[in-house]
């Protein structure tokens, strides 16, 4: 079912244009903000976590905000998808020489990244450009769903490395990255019981390592990479310098770092564009247990609070 809602939807929102399509996502973004109880809940908890010194009245506005900027860059990317040709136009990349230092090293880029804007939209650009592009993805419960998006991530030249199972992922994310392709790895969402616990907002949050590990046995670049929306249409996707792993003594501690220090570098664009990114995701839902507190390298020590 959810496949043909979407196949349908893509089809309607390709027949649109750019101008209708800002007036659809407000409309959108205005009822989920007053219908979607839930994910507002969710929304609402993730702010008070994030954003403890900000007024109700603050939170209120970004809570709307989000709402809007999620609907009309779900619906943008659907529109590129069915006019590729803009993507040389409306979507720009800042940074390139950073990207194109990386590749010039020969051993594939590691690309991190967040649910900040429209993300998908940012690796057709990409690929675009000329440069092969992967996500790593987990899969979908809807099998049916799970291949349609995976089909549209394809047409648009985006290949998928799917999380599960975890053996091959680590396989053909060492063999890609040693092709010299860029390995696009999302961090900002809850991880579970695994990886390690990183400061995130001022809370604990557990994160994956595998961007670390990847860098660490292929040699790969590591490059944050964030999309923005600037108006209605127009993106700039930014590509920042190429972020040193550092060594220490101990592997666990390398891991834990290095995974705190480029979680640090998403905190600080999500700040910059809070809007941006989906505050509907539970990122603070699981906790340390005891036995993983009293471990060494598997949890940040946090600053006591002021």
């Amino acid at each position: 079912m959810g496949r043909v809602v979407l196949k349908v939807f893509n089809a309607f929102i390709g027949r649109l244009t750019l101008q209708e399509i800002e007036r659809l996502s407000a409309f959108l973004g205005k009822i989920g903000d007053t219908f979607a109880v839930g994910p507002r809940r969710i929304v609402t908890a993730n702010l008070n976590i994030a954003f403890p010194g900000k007024t109700l009245q603050e939170k209120e506005r970004l809570t709307r905000q989000f709402f809007g900027v999620f609907a009309v860059s779900s619906l943008e990317l659907l529109y590129f998808i069915n006019h590729r040709d803009l993507l040389d136009t409306h979507v720009t990349l800042k940074g390139r020489e950073h990207l194109e230092e990386a590749f010039s090293r020969g051993k594939g880029v590691i690309a991190i990244t967040a649910h900040l804007g429209s993300f998908p939209l940012m690796l057709a650009k990409l690929v675009r450009e000329g440069f092969p592009t992967y996500v790593i993805a987990r899969p979908l419960r809807d099998e049916k769903s799970n291949d349609y998006i995976h089909r549209m991530r394809s047409d648009a030249g985006v290949k998928t490395i799917f999380s599960y199972p975890r053996n091959a992922c680590v396989a053909q994310t060492i063999k890609t990255l040693r092709e010299n392709a860029i390995v696009c790895m999302l961090m900002d969402q809850n991880f579970g019981t695994g990886g390690v616990w990183v400061d995130f907002f001022g809370h604990l949050a557990a994160t994956p390592t595998g961007a670390v590990v990847f860098a660490l046995r292929t040699g790969a670049a590591v490059l944050p990479m964030f999309i923005v929306r600037e108006k209605a249409g127009v993106h700039t996707v930014h590509i920042e310098k190429r972020v040193e792993i550092r060594v220490c003594e101990n592997n666990e501690e390398t891991l834990l770092i290095n995974t705190a220090s480029f979680s640090k570098i998403i905190e600080q664009w999500i700040r910059r564009y809070p809007s941006h990114w989906g505050w509907i995701h539970k990122r603070w839902k699981s906790r340390p247990s005891k036995e993983v507190m009293e471990k060494a390298y598997r949890v940040q020590q946090m600053e006591p609070a002021v």
